[in-house]
């Protein structure tokens, strides 16, 4: 059973359509199925972001990103990891559009994670350029911890701290 056999019939076409190779289509329908929303939907993504094919990854990412539901805030996280670098960024994109719930998350995630480089990256990359980042400086230590030649060995103690003192 695939993913695609979960959702509506509609909804399957339109994530099918996502791998299109047709740019503009694979656009359309983005724009379609960020205007739909909904819970079936953001499965649909969620989903969708373990696809074999990169665009559909980088598609579904654009897709939570404009949607911002915070359902999907684990797998963004997730994604940072993936192997194409463009859905790595889109995804961290994703969780900054979901302030507090994506920074949470990542931090979260840096507890677990730290020993990843990508994982790091895409958490400085969402810790940066989050709007939280000018009112805590708990996360503007994590920033730093990130920024060390060994952030393993830094960025999980730090970024619990940083968690404890937003939540």
């Amino acid at each position: 059973m695939t993913y695609h056999e979960e959702v509506s019939e509609e909804v399957g076409r339109m994530i099918a359509d996502l791998a299109d190779s047709d740019a503009a289509k694979r656009e359309r329908t983005r724009a379609a199925i960020v205007q739909r929303e909904g819970p079936e939907i953001v499965r649909a993504l969620v989903n969708s972001l373990i696809d074999r094919d990169r665009h559909v990854r980088w598609e579904a990412a654009k897709c939570l990103a404009a949607i911002s539901d915070p359902v999907a805030a684990p797998a963004l996280m997730v994604a940072l990891e993936d192997e194409d670098p463009d859905v790595r960024w889109v995804a961290g994109e994703g969780l900054i559009a979901l302030g507090k719930v994506g920074v949470l998350i990542v931090l979260s995630g840096l507890t677990k994670r730290a020993t990843s480089i990508e994982f790091c990256k895409g958490a400085h990359h969402v810790l940066h350029d989050s709007k939280l980042r000018a009112k805590h400086p708990e996360i503007r230590e994590v920033l730093s911890a990130l920024e060390q030649n060994e952030p393993a060995a830094l960025a999980p103690a730090t970024a619990y701290q940083a968690m404890i003192a937003l939540s």
